[in-house]
């Protein structure tokens, strides 16, 4: 077999060409490498923007400010046309959490994954329609920024929603703790090994099960930065929103990747 074979046939079996195959083929990670690259271009954007503020306007300096708010642009429209329509799978999933409601489930826990699924409906519909009616104009709006609105209403009630039911569980999280702290510590004065591994196995999951809920929260907790801006609620920086995005979608991008590398 020549080298030049050989190569070829390393490259095509390379467990890194494996692991982007499976990434790219997913349609939720091309969505996160196109907000990676959407929010970094944001933020790019504000720091040439800065400097054309403290230096003054150049070729070049305005060459770039155009050429980010292209790819800006560009990006956000790819991910409106991948998520067009998604709205359907969330209505679909508060459904079936109505339908599955029962007298001994936890409501508060409830209540919040409902009003998180509700408020991502409302927002992926209100995005769709805003996609169809400005970018598409397969229909026509009477007030395309009330609906572009209506959609970061939906997106800020669906974060919060998120961000408090993460709070709620790290509470219960907590409070197992706690407990099981009680019962480490009687397990240890009646010498009981079976009981001690037992507990052992339990403090894993539970240390586990809090460091995914304090991702979830940090994640929700930065995302809210960005409708807060988009709907005048809070007068943040854009540099800090546009760096809080790039850090989620960074976030989201290594879920992701740790999903294809493990399967």
């Amino acid at each position: 077999m020549s080298s030049a074979k050989r190569v070829v046939l390393a490259a095509a079996n390379s467990r890194a060409l494996d692991v982007y195959v499976g990434y790219t083929n997913l349609l939720v990670g091309r969505d996160k490498a196109c907000r990676l690259g959407q929010y970094l271009a944001r933020f790019l954007a504000y720091v040439v923007a800065r400097r054309i503020a403290r230096q003054g306007k150049t070729a070049g300096l305005v060459a770039w400010l155009a050429t980010l708010a292209k790819v800006q642009q560009a990006l956000g429209t790819t991910r409106k046309v991948m998520r067009a329509g998604k709205f359907v799978n969330f209505a679909q999933l508060a459904a079936r959490a109505i339908a599955a409601a029962a007298p001994g489930d936890d409501e508060v826990a409830w209540a919040l994954g409902l009003a998180q699924k509700l408020g991502m409906c409302v927002f992926m519909a209100a995005d769709t329609l805003g996609l169809l009616g400005t970018t598409l104009a397969l229909v026509r709006l009477r007030d395309p920024a009330h609906v572009a609105r209506v959609a970061q209403r939906g997106w800020l009630c669906a974060l919060a929603a998120q961000a408090l039911l993460a709070v709620y569980q790290l509470r219960a999280v907590s409070i197992r703790a706690a407990d099981l702290r009680r019962v480490r510590s009687h397990i240890e004065k009646t010498d009981d090994a079976m009981g001690d591994r037992e507990c052992a196995i339990e403090e894993r999951a539970l240390a586990v099960q809090r460091a995914g809920l304090s991702r979830q929260l940090a994640a929700a907790a930065l995302d809210l930065t960005i409708p807060l801006k988009g709907l005048g609620i809070l007068p943040l920086n854009e540099g800090l929103v546009a760096l809080a995005g790039t850090a989620t979608s960074l976030m989201g991008a290594q879920d992701v990747l740790s999903k294809v590398v493990s399967a």
